[in-house]
């Protein structure tokens, strides 16, 4: 008999989710899957650590060299202790004669340094090594530490009947071997274990060398590309199955990247092998060619109870869980989170943004287009349902990590983060939209390196050849989402003529405005179909449009594309709710250098006034006019307008009137 575990996931557009744990795992999303693995894990969370919060460095980490012994962690009793001998090759940033690592006081015992180390304190989970020189900087030079990696079982290092694994996001690489632990730091990583001759065993990048002597291997791994700490990894067990799957890329066919599959007894990966080449090419030619050498997954045990963790050419999945969905996300990580790494966590949604949203282009891609768009109104649904009130990006989260379900919150790390992406698509149009995500894949500066938000945000400008700040600090920096008040309505001007006015409100209280680009779409008589696209610039912000036909219907952002809102739509046909009896016509007409009218109060009144040309983009827009109740004369400038149509609109309460008039010189 099977063992089935069914979890059921409520999303906000009322669909339940129903995921059935049986022969193979599958998952409602991939992104659900990694978030639950994420906050289930105690793997180096910041809250299982003292909060010391970062530390400055002098130095930058080129490479990490460690060579451990762990022969014995697969034999009963499976203990968790090893000796590592670990070489460091480190490039002076200033003057520097001491530099401070991080290395977990309850897991490791230093036992000695050496190389350009020749002192050492180890204490509140800090490494301080004096250096026996002072280097300039620039200067390359080398330390050693030997240490003990003490029988604890630290949730980073894992240790269980015949497997050995690790597991490290956020911070947990400091617990199996003494390092600088900041994704903001890569370095170059070579791995070289002592196991039983039974054991196969993973790593990041290529294999350099597996030697067998009787009963032991010696594998080295080697990654010449830079690899964050966190992502740094060792997949391994007795009797692992192992396929390899050989990835052509048809746009050059001199590059062939072997595919490892580590799979437990009994797991059939044979569909994730069967896909993983198109998965491969599409990921390639949407972003850029695959940027490593070697690639893959490992299947790994009950410790690693859920989803997948996107280390770096090796990524670990829960046990069966050859899931289409996961797997497209944790691969999408090779290239947003694993080739490019976010600095700092509080650019974490370069990650994980990134990647929840490639499940979305990965059903564009093999189903189209409404696929893709339930994907990301799911997203958003989940996102509005469970919204927890924080922003996308915290800047202290630079300098303080924040507890697992703060850092990995599936409504705002992955569901609102991806979304964001969807807008920024919406918003500048689809063309220019992946020109960007080519361009940051390609960028040699960020490529095996960590970028930072704004570094995404200067490609994005550098593309559109407009500033786009503005969109990164409401949607990213900001809480929430807009709320949106709108009302409207039509006006017969005669001569077959027709005039729709829409006013846009927000009314959250709980964030700032949301500066976007707007859509109305307008039905009516004899096949009236038309749609209005504007950008909203500011609160209560007016517009008129004109139709040749009688418009009857109107629609706001129909087809749902600003995701991440809720709005409300009102007709305002009865102006005189708001006091605004009328407007006289304007006299005279042509207007040549002052617009001259009357308007008409019940009531005292703060009313705004503003042109707009024949197309319904605003041109000017006056100050509020604080008029007494009554008939009231009000004269406005019109120096500047070239000779032409135009439109006056008088706002009040969200009602507006109309007058039209010619510009003459």
């Amino acid at each position: 008999m099977k063992k089935r575990l069914a979890l059921s996931l409520l999303l906000a557009s009322g669909i339940f989710f129903t995921l059935s744990l049986s022969a193979q795992q599958t998952f409602p999303s991939g992104a659900f899957a990694c978030h639950q693995k994420k906050i289930s894990m105690p793997q180096g969370s910041s809250a299982s650590l003292p909060q010391d919060g970062y530390f400055p460095k002098s130095f930058n980490v080129v490479k990490y060299d460690l060579d451990i012994d762990i022969f014995h962690c697969y034999q009963f009793p499976y203990p968790h202790n090893f000796n590592g001998y670990l070489k460091i090759t480190l490039r002076a940033d200033s003057i520097l004669n001491s530099l401070v690592l991080d290395a977990v006081n309850t897991s490791i015992d230093v036992l000695e340094v050496g190389l350009a180390a020749n002192t050492f304190t180890h204490q509140n989970n800090k490494l301080t090594i004096g250096l026996a020189a002072t280097y300039q900087p620039g200067e390359l030079f080398d330390i050693s530490i030997k240490y003990l990696h003490k029988n604890v079982d630290d949730n980073a290092f894992y240790v269980s009947n015949g497997f050995v694994f690790t597991d490290c996001e956020p911070e947990g690489a400091r617990k199996w071997f003494p390092c600088y632990d900041r994704p903001s730091d890569k370095a170059m990583w070579q791995l070289k274990a002592k196991v039983p001759a039974s054991v196969k065993l993973g790593s990041n990048g290529i294999l350099a060398d597996s030697v067998k002597v009787a009963d032991t291997i010696w594998y080295t791994w080697l990654s010449e590309e830079n690899v964050a700490t966190y992502l740094m990894v060792i997949s391994s067990r007795a009797n692992y199955n192992l396929d390899i799957v050989q990835w052509v890329n048809p746009d050059n066919p001199s590059q062939i990247v072997p595919i490892r599959f580590y799979y437990n007894p009994g797991e059939d990966p044979s569909y994730i092998k069967s896909i993983i080449g198109e998965i491969t090419t599409f990921m390639s030619q949407t972003f850029c060619p695959h940027p490593f050498a070697k690639n893959g997954f490992a299947t790994l045990n009950n410790e690693f109870t859920w989803g997948g963790m996107e280390n770096q050419t090796l990524t670990s999945l829960c046990p069966n869980c050859w899931d289409e969905n996961l797997v497209v996300h944790e691969y999408a990580h090779q290239w947003f989170g694993d080739m490019i790494t976010c600095a700092t966590w509080a650019d974490l949604w370069l990650n994980e943004g990134f990647a929840t949203y490639s499940e979305g282009l990965w059903l564009e891609h093999k189903s189209g287009y409404s696929a893709y768009k339930q994907d990301v109104n799911q997203n958003a649904n989940y996102y509005l349902s469970a919204n927890p009130g924080w922003a996308i990006s915290n800047p202290d989260w630079a300098i303080n990590t924040p507890p697992v379900n703060v850092l990995f919150n599936y409504a705002i790390t992955y569901c609102k983060a991806a979304c964001v992406l969807h807008l920024l698509r919406y918003t500048i149009g689809d063309e220019a939209f992946f020109q960007i995500l080519g361009q940051y894949a390609s960028t040699p500066a960020l490529q095996f390196e960590s970028a930072r938000i704004p570094d995404f945000v200067d490609i994005v400008n550098n593309v559109t050849g407009e500033d786009y700040t503005w969109f990164f600090d409401q949607w990213l920096l900001t809480p929430n989402h807009p709320v949106y008040y709108n009302t409207y309505s039509f006006s017969d001007l005669g001569n077959g003529e027709w005039a729709i006015y829409f006013e846009t409100s927000q009314t959250q209280t709980n964030t700032g405005f949301f500066k976007m680009p707007l859509t109305i779409r307008v039905l009516g008589e004899g096949g009236l179909d038309t749609t209005f696209r504007f950008m909203n610039d500011y609160n209560q912000q007016g517009y008129m449009f004109t139709v040749s036909k009688r418009p009857i219907l109107l629609y706001f952002d129909q087809p749902n594309d600003i995701v991440l809102k809720t709005s409300t739509l009102m007709v305002s046909d009865d102006l005189s709710q708001a006091g605004l009896q009328g407007m006289s016509s304007i006299r005279p007409n042509p207007v040549t250098n002052h617009i001259r009218f009357e308007i008409n109060l019940t009531h005292a009144r703060a009313v705004r006034f503003c042109i707009t040309d024949v197309y319904g983009k605003t041109l000017r827009v006056f100050p509020e006019h604080q008029l007494a109740p009554g008939t009231q004369p009000v004269v406005l400038p019109a120096d500047g307008l070239k000779p032409g149509m135009y439109f006056l609109q008088a706002y009040a309460e969200g009602t507006v009137t109309t007058k039209k008039f010619m510009v003459v010189r």
